[in-house]
């Protein structure tokens, strides 16, 4: 466990405005040492905020296009004409995540009987409205994002927390 004194912080400073303070390992040190190196001209003060933020709008661009495909302008014409299920009705296509994704907004769908929505942004699952196992498909329509707690809590109302408890003890751990 990390000692409370290492932990990473970030502490609102202004509005929009935030400290961040975190520690690093000297691999990480020489890569940002680099990082201010090469851009040297874009960001002459080598800046930290601005060297992180452009990092960061690198990942981001890195992880969405794994995670849904390239995206590429007039690309909805394009989509329209992909198909939107596969023979594997588990399997969901990069386009069909990033229509769903964009669709829910990144965030679980799950409302609760208080008329609120699940705020939950973090590792979101794509959960099939009407289940594989009941014939359902990986059409966008057949599906929403949901965080593993309403997803799980889904999965028990429709199977039952018997069947699901054993469900859970027979996957693999990983």
């Amino acid at each position: 466990m990390t000692p409370p004194s290492l932990r990473p912080t970030m502490t609102p400073v202004a509005y929009e405005r935030f400290a961040v303070e975190f520690m690093m390992d000297r691999q990480m040190h020489e890569d940002l040492r680099r990082a201010q190196a090469l851009l040297g001209h874009q960001v002459p003060t080598g800046e930290l905020g601005r060297i992180f933020g452009r990092a960061l709008q690198s990942l981001i661009r890195e992880l969405e296009k794994n995670k849904f495909g390239v995206r590429r302008p007039g690309a909805d014409g394009e989509r329209a004409a992909m198909p939107v299920t596969s023979a594997n009705p588990r399997y969901i296509p990069k386009h069909v995540r990033r229509l769903v994704w964009e669709r829910d907004q990144g965030r679980c769908t799950f409302v609760g009987e208080s008329g609120q929505r699940c705020p939950a942004t973090n590792a979101l699952e794509f959960d099939h409205v009407q289940p594989v196992a009941q014939g359902g498909t990986s059409a966008p329509g057949n599906l929403r994002l949901r965080c593993r707690a309403h997803n799980q809590l889904d999965a028990e109302r429709e199977f039952g927390p018997e069947y699901m408890a054993e469900m859970r003890q027979r996957a693999p751990s990983s």
